[in-house]
């Protein structure tokens, strides 16, 4: 009896990850079509996805896109569906809620909105929406967000993408109070809010720029533009991370930027600006004392140079790689040897 348990426990274990496996790949081909502005063809491949085992969080990324992209019926049908498989979801019955406001139905938005209250007393997203709700304040920012403030410093408007206009208008005491605000505002979005996300850190960024919190949202926001966009959104990561590292010059975060701009230049063809980086890391550390550390730099070093027509600089570097091996005829070295033959 114990194995024919133990069988059917790894059984159902088994098919979960299998589960969620199916699902992350399908989020991830999803997010790839909504960033190329696919937006059919993203419908297309979550509403086929969503079979009979479907997971909470496909339904989840699913019934969000499509509010997002102001689908209202579609997303009511799917989310119709994803609260049948899952009735006690309260994101689920977030989303709901959410649409049925958006269409214009607060009687059901704050019928949905107490219901989660009453699962989950401290659900600060329905909290939130059910005050607007009730008061009918103006809601702005991306689809999801969880709801209006009025506070008076509240009043903002994000540069373009990929710009940061730090602005000084508020005194250090009230950046530093409203950065603690909006940190405690993501702290309770709901994990789909990933725009909301963004839209906070870059006012942290832009309105509190004499807090540690704004160092930290820099980081922050390059994480989610290499983790929650497929493909990685690059040209965001180089934009906030440069902006760290003028604004921030002593920062500690200095040598993890450095590495991540040094992959998202070598990503976007940037090798003049990748160039620029190994010539400073070099003057920096010029002998690392790890023989890995330094062959690894400086092959990588060598490629740039190479790329931006600086041939004989790279050969130099190539040489110095051959050299610190040694004669152990490593990956690094043989690697190296094979650039200088074809020079």
């Amino acid at each position: 009896m114990r194995q024919s348990r133990l069988l059917a426990f790894c059984l159902l274990f088994c098919s979960c990850v299998g589960l969620l496996q199916a699902s992350e790949e399908v989020i991830k081909k999803g997010r790839a079509l909504q960033n190329a502005k696919k937006y059919d063809e993203a419908q297309e491949l979550y509403l086929k996805a969503l079979q009979p085992d479907a997971s909470e969080e496909l339904y989840v990324e699913t019934a969000s896109f499509l509010g997002k992209v102001q689908r209202y019926d579609t997303a009511e049908t799917v989310l119709d569906k994803g609260l049948t498989a899952y009735p006690q979801s309260t994101s689920l019955m977030n989303l709901r809620g959410l649409i049925k406001f958006r269409k214009g139905d607060k009687v059901a938005a704050k019928a949905l909105f107490e219901a989660v209250l009453t699962k989950d007393a401290e659900n600060s997203f329905a909290k939130k929406w059910l005050e607007t709700v009730a008061t009918g304040s103006a809601v702005s920012g991306s689809e999801t967000q969880i709801g209006a403030d009025t506070d008076s410093t509240r009043s903002y408007s994000p540069s373009a993408a990929g710009v940061y206009q730090v602005t000084a208008s508020l005194s250090k005491e009230e950046q530093v109070e409203r950065a603690v605000k909006l940190y405690k505002e993501m702290m309770e979005l709901e994990k789909w809010e990933l725009d909301r996300f963004i839209e906070l850190h870059k006012e942290v960024i832009e309105r509190c720029p004499q807090t540690d919190q704004a160092e930290e949202s820099c980081w922050r926001l390059s994480n989610l533009y290499m983790l929650g966009q497929d493909p990685p959104d690059f040209d965001n990561v180089i934009a906030v991370l440069e902006h760290l590292l003028k604004q921030y010059p002593e920062t500690d975060l200095l040598p993890d930027a450095k590495n991540r701009l040094m992959m998202a230049y070598q990503k976007t063809g940037r090798m003049n600006e990748l160039v620029g980086l190994y010539e400073e890391l070099f003057r920096r550390d010029p002998e690392p004392e790890d023989d890995q550390t330094f062959m690894v730099r400086a092959l990588e070093f060598g490629n740039a140079l190479t790329a931006v027509g600086r041939g004989a600089d790279a050969a130099a570097w190539y040489q110095k790689v051959i050299d610190r091996d040694n004669n152990r005829n490593s990956l690094e070295a043989r690697a190296a040897r094979g650039y200088l033959g074809g020079q």
